[in-house]
This record gives C-alpha cells, sequence and structure tokens, in this order.
C-alpha cells in the first residue's frame, strides 16, 4: 500500500509558498452516497445514529434547502466538481460498469471542464481523492486529483471484499467494510499533512438505500444490531407506487439487471431489515467522519480547515410509494425527497449551531468554497453563485434552482415546485408547497395555477436555453456522456437517427 506523498520540487515549493501567504484554509470535503438530509439526526430524525455529523452542525452551519442537479450519482458528482447543469458536462445518468469496455482506457466524463480540483490544484494545493470514482474509467484519476484511492466499480454491489485502486496499486480489502477502508486511507492523509495547504475530498459509497447492499439485513455492519427491532416512525409506511408496479416486464430474473433491481426495489419496501441496514450504513459513514475531524484536530488543523459534508444525491426510502431514484418512473420524476441533499460546513468564519433555509444548489459549491478560500475565481458558463455571504449571515442571491433528470426538468422556488416533460414524454407537474409540502397533488392543470405554470415554465424554459450545451443537450436531440438510464424511452421523441450516448468530448 502506497503512502501519500507531496510534491517538493522548488516549482510546486514556489507556488505553494505563495499559495501558504494567501490561501491557508485546507479543505475536507465529504461526498456520500445516496444520503437523504431526513435521515440525519441534525436534520430532526431521531431514529438515526449520527453524533459525528451532529456535532458538525453543532460548530457550523447547516443548509436546510440545498438542492442537486439530477438525481443519480454520476451527474451530481460532476456539477459538484464543475459547478455545471448536465446538459453542460454531458453526464446524465449513473455510468454504468457493464460500459466500461465501451470506453476510451483513458476516459474521464469531466477531462475537458476546469474542476474545484483543477483550480485548487493550478494554484498550488495538494489534491487527492480517497473513495467512489464513477466519473469514467476508474484506474484514471479524475482531472485536477494528485492522488487518487477508489475502487473498480461505480455500483456498490458489495460493502465487503472489494478490489481497490490505490496510487495505481491494485488489490483486495477483505472482511473490511469499504467506508472503514476510506476512512483508515483518508486518516492516513491527513496524519501524513505538513504545512502546505491541501484539498482532500472523500466520497463514500454509503449509505446508498440500494440493492443488493442494502435489501435485508446486514449483520456484518458493527452498527446494524443497534437497529435491530426499532420502529422506525421517520420512514414512509406507503402503498408501493402504481408507476412502479406498471414498469414491471415479467416475473424476477437475476439474469436481467434493470427487472431485478425493480424487484429489489418493491421488495426494500416497508421492510424493517433494509430500513436497519440503511440506519447501519449510515452509521458506519458517521463513525468515519468522526476519524477524519479527530485526525484533523490531533494534527491542529481543524481550525485551518473547512470541514463539508454533502452528497451527491438523494434517494427515496417509502415517499410517493416509491424507493430509489429518480429513474424509478417513466417519465422520470424530479421530487424533493430525491433532489434535496445535506450540507453542513464547519469553519470558525461560519456561524457555529447555524440553520438556513436559503435555496441553494450544488453548482454552487465549487465557487463558494473558492470564494471561502480567499480568490473570487469563477467557472466558464457556470450558473454557481457563492454563498459565502449566507454562510456569514447575509442574504443570498438565490431566488430559485433547477435540476434535470433526461425528459424532465425542473425549478423550485420557495413556493413552488414546477416539472417541465420533453414534448411527448408526459405531463407537466406543479406542486404548491405552501398547502402541500409533502408534494402529493399536482396542481398544474388547476386554472388558478395557469399564470405560475407559464412563470415558472418560461424560467425553465431561459435557463437551459442558457444553461446546456447543444451537442449534450437531450432536448435538442444531444447526447449523453457514457451512459443514459432511458435509451428506449427517450428513442420515439427523438429525430431519426438519434443515438443516445457518446464518449467523445470534441
Amino acid at each position: 500500500m502506497e503512502q501519500f506523498h507531496l510534491d517538493t520540487s522548488p516549482q510546486t515549493a514556489s507556488v505553494l509558498s505563495l499559495v501558504h501567504d494567501k490561501l491557508m484554509t485546507n479543505i475536507v470535503l465529504l461526498t456520500a452516497d445516496n444520503q437523504p438530509p431526513d435521515l440525519l439526526g441534525c436534520y430532526g430524525n431521531h431514529e438515526v445514529y449520527t453524533p459525528h455529523i451532529d456535532d458538525l452542525a453543532k460548530h457550523g452551519t447547516t443548509l436546510t434547502r440545498f438542492y442537486c442537479t439530477n438525481g443519480m450519482c454520476s451527474p451530481g458528482r460532476a456539477s459538484l466538481l464543475t459547478g455545471l447543469m448536465p446538459s453542460q458536462h454531458g453526464v446524465h445518468s449513473w455510468l454504468r460498469d457493464v460500459d466500461l469496455r465501451n470506453w476510451p482506457d483513458s476516459w474521464s466524463a469531466i477531462q475537458e471542464f476546469e474542476s474545484l480540483a483543477t483550480v485548487l490544484q493550478g494554484a498550488g494545493y495538494h489534491t487527492a481523492m480517497v473513495g467512489k470514482h464513477h466519473l469514467g474509467q476508474p484506474r484514471v484519476p479524475i482531472p485536477g486529483f494528485d492522488e487518487t484511492v477508489t475502487f473498480v466499480r461505480g455500483h456498490t454491489e458489495d460493502f465487503y471484499d472489494n478490489q481497490v485502486i490505490d496510487h495505481g496499486e491494485e488489490y483486495e480489502v477483505k472482511d473490511r467494510h469499504i467506508v472503514d477502508f476510506f476512512t483508515e486511507r483518508a486518516v492516513d492523509y491527513i496524519e501524513e499533512r505538513g504545512d502546505h495547504p491541501f484539498f482532500l475530498m472523500v466520497n463514500y459509497d454509503a449509505p446508498y438505500l440500494l440493492p443488493p447492499t442494502n435489501l435485508g439485513p446486514d449483520f456484518r455492519n458493527r452498527f446494524y444490531e443497534m437497529f435491530v427491532d426499532k420502529k422506525f416512525d421517520t420512514f414512509p409506511r406507503t402503498a408501493i407506487s402504481d408507476e412502479m408496479l406498471s414498469l414491471i416486464r415479467g416475473p424476477d430474473d437475476p439474469n436481467r439487471y434493470s427487472r431485478h433491481m425493480l424487484y429489489n426495489l418493491m421488495r426494500m419496501h416497508n421492510d424493517p431489515a433494509s430500513m436497519a441496514n440503511v440506519c447501519a450504513q449510515i452509521a458506519i459513514v458517521d463513525d468515519g467522519v468522526g476519524q477524519i475531524v479527530a485526525a484533523l484536530k490531533d494534527k491542529n488543523l481543524l481550525e485551518d480547515t473547512i470541514v463539508i459534508y454533502t452528497a451527491d444525491q438523494a434517494n427515496l426510502y417509502g415517499q410517493h410509494g416509491l424507493w430509489g431514484h429518480t429513474i424509478q418512473t417513466r417519465p422520470s420524476h424530479l421530487y424533493d425527497a430525491a433532489v434535496r441533499i445535506p450540507f453542513i460546513v464547519r469553519h470558525p468564519s461560519v456561524p457555529a449551531n447555524y440553520v438556513s433555509d436559503a435555496l441553494c444548489s450544488q453548482i454552487d459549491l465549487p465557487s463558494t468554497v473558492l470564494d471561502m478560500v480567499g480568490t473570487t475565481r469563477q467557472f466558464d458558463q457556470s450558473a454557481g453563485i457563492s454563498f459565502k455571504a449566507l454562510l456569514q449571515g447575509e442574504d443570498h442571491q438565490r431566488s430559485e434552482v433547477f435540476f434535470e433528470q433526461e425528459e424532465s426538468r425542473g425549478v423550485r422556488t420557495d413556493q413552488f415546485s414546477y416539472w417541465c416533460r420533453l414534448p411527448g414524454a408526459g405531463p407537466n407537474v406543479l406542486f404548491d408547497h405552501t398547502s402541500d409540502p409533502l408534494q402529493t397533488e399536482n396542481v398544474a392543470d388547476q386554472p388558478e395555477y395557469s399564470d405560475v405554470v407559464e412563470e415558472l415554465h418560461l424560467k425553465v424554459t431561459d435557463f437551459f436555453s442558457q444553461y446546456s450545451d447543444n451537442k449534450y443537450d437531450i432536448w435538442k436531440a444531444g447526447q449523453a456522456k457514457g451512459s443514459i438510464s432511458s435509451e428506449s424511452f427517450l428513442a420515439p421523441l427523438m429525430p431519426d437517427g438519434w443515438t443516445a450516448t457518446t464518449t467523445s468530448t470534441t
């Protein structure tokens, strides 16, 4: 197992000297996989066990209305790093492991763009990513990271016995939870830091909330026993959605991936063992967060480090009769439960034990981090807005956030959620949060809301007219990078000869 190292060449040292004078703050960005905010103690859940994440919130600021750009992992990760929407960076769905063989060996989905990592690296920060990759070929480091520890898959088939890639060396981590392994390597990195500023991104591939890892019990997880026989009052208990049932195309077949996934998602629905499993995986992530914060404290780095906890996207766990992602219906949905994610930041410049309900977006994160470390560097073509001022108690400029899932695009304002669909894909949707905070009644066709629909439809149209790239804009017959989740659904709506995916960046 290779040790983390720091380039100490004269050229790098001179850059780092400049950075050390002007940009002293380290950054640790902790990104969970499929983490709903309402399954964290600091967001009001009394059944989970998240003392360390809750402590981050106690000593920092929590945003309650922070939204991802897309309901799948790869697009969210791309947006989080680049500040771009999926229709700009081209990643519209999860990058399927089965497609790896069809991609160039050196392919990275965001190689053509600047990112938070490339900007910090260029400024002299030492950069490292530990955890889930899922933005291209896993053996190719994501651009901007000096060092990488990851594993060979995107979809988590098992939390145990995983093949990892550690500084280019491949080996199997046996009889250990992968979160514990990633935590250990992140702590190693912190312990080996000198006085130079660093950016460490820790991408946990849990809690996940998907089969097969979260289906039924997980007695190998040391936290599982504490959740056995819980009531799980904080998990919605609903009938399986007719929308999900309508996708069944025959009996369960383990050899047919999508069909087997659908059946397993329905098996998780209202299943106490699966709920206990989810809580145990959240607890092991929380334990990792605690170890990383303790390592920063032991190195006397905590007060000089911005620590952020967030997620790539959320996940439904019973809401609306669904379990899973935005693609579990056709057309895809954009419920808050799938696109609202946690955001907690701790740093001496940020108010402690402060909660804000201001609307913020995943695309705001890169600009915010750069603003917090002392640079106003912006990303070309990004609609992201730094919310550093919000974290210092001032007003935030954003009055709406936007998101998309292939054939569905949406906007969230203080009062409304509006989704519009690619023509022919399905009905538009409007929820009035004043009277319907759980998003249960579509009022888009009610006459009294016609002006609201018109206004919000124009907002969505104008936004994506400005913040999309024709070659990646599916609504303009563009292509998705690497993988797409709805090719058979979209193809009849597209011009003849439309090709769904590409791995080209030119």
